[in-house]
Parts: structure tokens; C-alpha cells; sequence
């Protein structure tokens, strides 16, 4: 009896035995998350060791080139434009073939019409027969510009001084009375009107300027300024507008400099565009500007945020902010007055590297940092970056 009892310990144990290897092999095999769950240990810390360790840019920007205080003028250079007009000799009108005939009872007529620009000269008519037979009338508004006979080539003919709006009519001369049965007749080819017109391709021409939202919304005055050569007995009026809005439609002073006052309201934020017309003759306008000239300097300001973890890390000295301006290597003077949360600093230097440590101006949300440069500067890079102290 004592031998049963014992083998029955000796098999309970066993049973327990393999009982917690499958529990640890169970335990083993479980993902790690799932495990530090289910044994209770704490995984964040080697988590927050690592996010001590990350360094983290919070303000990342290319201010470019940013002017001094005391420049409140600014120049936006147009490149040259030349106007010109020009003449050419051009077909202004065209059939390869006309027939028109002239009965006893009846009668075929052929009218072409035609519009022209009043600034169009020297029209002419010609035309060659293929076949005839009596004279041949040509009507230009209602007039009779040609009767006679014509055997082969016609000669061109002068329209002299057409209207907008133009017809031409050919016709066959009556045949006689005593030809019943007969008609007079024209078969006509190449029927061309030809005339010298003015070429405006060229007669206008406009030129674009970028404004920012900063310099749009604080504009005093504003000029157009240009210098024109041309010859005062051959040009017309010179028409030019900014952003479709009227500044000069007039006969400019030749080969003198020409300052047009702007309405600060016509200089909109974004593309602004300059365009000159000539009514007539050339021009070559050279060095032109809009120069604006502002109420009050523009100082641009960079907006960046600190998160409440990176705030609570710069409290507890975990971590500092560092502000660093990369400038143009030009080996000039570099200075500036720097507003940073309403907190002043400054630089005076000709490196083209600037660093700060700006940890004691750092507030928990909003941030911003404002240049207000004493010299003008070519910044290349603005950063604003949270490091492990």
C-alpha cells in the first residue's frame, strides 16, 4: 500500500512539471508587448530613453535675401520692350475663277465681298480673261469703277479709299437690241485684291512682376518708371496700363526719362502686369521699374511649435532649443535685431554662421522668431532645433 502511495506522488509531480514547461514555452513564444503584459513589466522606459535621444527640427525655412531697415523703397526691373508696326503687301481677297453673264432675259452677276481695316493702302484689282465676249463692269459699292473691254490681262486696277465694309460686283454689259438670241459674257481667273496692311504683332507687348502679401499690403507710393527713344514725328500715342488699368495714353517725350505716378490700390499681391500698346510708329522702351515705396519697414516673422512633452523636456533641462542662421559666405557685415517670443537678441558679425541658444525664450505652443535686419541679408537657411542638453 505505501508503494501505491508513493507512485502516485511521483506521478503528480511529474504532471506539474510538464505542466509549467508548457507554460513557459507558452510564455516564451508570446509576442513582446502581449508578455510585458501579461508578466506586468514596464517597457516605456527604454521607449522614453529613446525619445530623449531624438533631436528634432521644429522651424525649418529659406528666408532669402531680406533688406535692411532703412530700405522701404523696392524696384521690380521690367525687362526692354521695342513696338513697332509694321507694313506688308497682302492678298486680301480671292477667287481662283468668276463667269458672269448677260441675256436678253436674263442676267448672272458675281459680287465679292470685303472687309477691311482702315489702316489698309494702295488696294488694287486684277484679274486675266479666259474667255470674253462684249465689256465687263465692275461695281465697287454701288459705283462703277471699270466698263470697258478687257482681251487678256487686265491691268490692276486702284480701289482707292475702301470702306469697313466692301462689295465688288461683276457683270457682263447688255447685249444690243437686236441680239435675241446672243449674250455677252466674262469668264474671268485669278480674280485678286491685293493691299498694303499694317502688321501689329509687334505693337504691344506686356511684362509681369511679383508683390508680396507683405510689400502689397504696405505700399505709400508707387512709380512707373521708363526711358523711351523714338522719333516724335513718326510715332502715335503710347497706351500703357497696369493691371488693365489705365496709367498713360499719350505722345511721350522722346529720348527723355518718364515717371508715372500708381495708385497703391492698383499693386495687388502676387502677379502684377505691365502692358504698352503703340498706336503707331516704334518705340524702344528701356530700363523699366516699378519702384514702391512703403509706410513702414517689412520684418519677417517664422512661426514654429513646441508640443507639451518637448515644453515639460525644456523645463526639466532634458532638452534645449538651439536657433542657427546659415548666411551667404559674401564676407560682408552681417547685422540684425532678432524677436524671438517678444525676447530681444541680437548680431553683429561678418561669419556667415549664427547660433544661439534660445532655451529661456521657448514658450509651451506657439512660437515665432522676427529679423529686423541693420544691414541687408542673404539667409540660406533658418533653423530652429530641439537637442538632448
Amino acid at each position: 500500500m505505501r508503494r501505491k502511495k508513493g507512485q502516485g506522488g511521483s506521478s503528480a509531480a511529474i504532471l506539474v512539471m510538464v505542466i509549467a514547461a508548457f507554460i513557459i514555452l507558452y510564455i516564451l513564444f508570446l509576442p513582446p508587448e502581449d508578455r510585458a503584459d501579461l508578466l506586468d513589466e514596464d517597457t516605456d522606459s527604454d521607449d522614453d530613453e529613446d525619445v530623449e535621444d531624438d533631436e528634432e527640427v521644429v522651424l525649418d525655412e529659406s528666408p532669402g535675401t531680406i533688406f535692411k531697415e532703412t530700405d522701404r523703397e523696392f524696384q521690380h526691373k521690367l525687362p526692354s520692350v521695342n513696338l513697332f508696326k509694321s507694313k506688308e503687301d497682302k492678298v486680301l481677297k480671292e477667287l481662283q475663277s468668276v463667269f458672269v453673264e448677260t441675256s436678253r432675259s436674263e442676267q448672272t452677276t458675281k459680287t465679292m465681298a470685303l472687309i477691311t481695316d482702315p489702316s489698309t493702302e494702295n488696294a488694287q484689282l486684277s484679274l486675266t480673261v479666259n474667255d470674253h465676249k462684249g465689256r465687263l463692269i465692275i461695281m465697287l459699292n454701288d459705283d462703277e469703277l471699270f466698263n470697258g473691254e478687257v482681251t487678256d490681262v487686265f491691268a490692276p486696277i486702284n480701289l482707292g479709299i475702301l470702306q469697313e465694309e466692301n462689295v465688288l460686283e461683276f457683270r457682263a454689259s447688255p447685249v444690243g437690241p437686236l441680239n435675241f438670241f446672243s449674250s455677252n459674257f466674262y469668264d474671268l481667273r485669278n480674280v485678286k485684291i491685293t493691299g498694303t496692311v499694317e502688321n501689329a504683332d509687334n505693337s504691344d507687348a506686356e511684362n509681369n512682376f511679383l508683390v508680396s502679401r507683405e510689400e502689397a499690403g504696405n505700399i505709400e507710393e508707387a512709380h512707373l518708371i521708363y526711358f523711351v527713344e523714338c522719333t516724335i514725328r513718326d510715332v502715335g500715342r503710347l497706351r500703357i496700363t497696369l493691371n488693365e488699368v489705365l496709367l498713360s495714353s499719350s505722345v511721350p517725350d522722346c529720348g527723355s526719362p518718364v515717371r508715372l505716378n500708381v495708385d497703391p490700390d492698383d499693386i495687388v499681391e502676387g502677379r502684377n502686369t505691365v502692358r504698352f500698346s503703340a498706336e503707331s510708329g516704334k518705340y524702344l522702351i528701356d530700363q523699366v521699374s516699378v519702384n514702391t515705396e512703403l509706410e513702414k519697414p517689412i520684418f519677417p516673422i517664422y512661426f514654429f511649435d513646441v508640443n507639451e512633452t518637448q515644453f515639460d523636456r525644456i523645463e526639466n533641462g532634458s532638452m534645449k532649443a538651439e536657433l542657427r542662421i546659415h548666411m551667404v559666405d559674401d564676407d560682408e557685415r552681417k547685422a540684425a535685431n532678432l524677436n524671438i517670443n517678444n525676447r530681444r537678441t541680437s548680431f553683429d558679425q561678418r561669419d556667415f554662421n549664427y547660433t544661439k541658444d534660445i532655451t529661456r525664450f521657448i514658450e509651451d505652443g506657439n512660437n515665432f522668431v522676427r529679423i529686423e535686419p541693420r544691414t541687408t541679408l542673404h539667409i540660406v537657411d533658418l533653423e530652429v532645433e530641439l537637442l538632448k542638453d
